[in-house]
């Protein structure tokens, strides 16, 4: 009788741990997205793709000499104009434009290699708002819209003739909000 008490007491044990091994189990996920006080920079290469690349100015093809500044702008740029756009945790941001690779702390200047030619950049294209060598321009950011950031260049007029060849800078633009 030992054994067939024990074969229930078994099997009445192995029914009780099956209910329980049905039993259902719940719990959370905690999901989570921390977004930084922060701003993105476009220039229209597509719709709303961050850059590193500004754009370029192109003041063109030009005879040896010339009597009048050549202008440009980075609107004159197939790829756009450059914005900024920021969350509203970011009320204003500063844009700095360096000296560029030829340029001797005082003057910006396109270079063939061996010959210059000095050029400015402005805010306006009036030429009335300098982007000094350096120096910080405050821009106020509003309802998160996108902000332009204007950038207009000017080569001064050259009266004496100047070597063909391509002349170019880099200029390393710095945004700081």
């Amino acid at each position: 009788m030992t054994s067939k008490l024990w074969k229930v007491f078994a099997a009445g044990t192995l029914m009780l741990l099956a209910q329980l091994a049905q039993a259902a189990v719940s719990g959370q996920i905690q999901a989570r997205l921390t977004l930084i006080a922060g701003c993105e920079v476009t220039n229209g290469t597509g719709p709303d793709s961050p850059v590193s690349d500004f754009g370029s100015l192109d003041f063109g093809q030009q005879g040896p000499t010339w009597n009048n500044p050549i202008k440009a702008s980075l609107s004159d740029d197939a790829r756009g104009k450059l914005n900024v756009a920021c969350n509203p945790a970011v009320t204003g941001f500063t844009v700095t434009i360096d000296g560029g690779t030829h340029g001797d702390g005082n003057t910006r200047r396109l270079s063939n290699g061996t010959q210059t030619i000095p050029y400015q950049l402005f805010l306006d294209a009036s030429g009335n708002r300098s982007y000094s060598i350096g120096q910080q321009h405050n821009f106020a950011v509003t309802s998160g819209a996108q902000v332009p950031i204007p950038v207009f260049g000017s080569v001064v007029a050259n009266t004496r003739a100047v070597p063909a060849g391509v002349y170019t800078d880099t200029l390393t633009v710095t945004l700081d909000w």
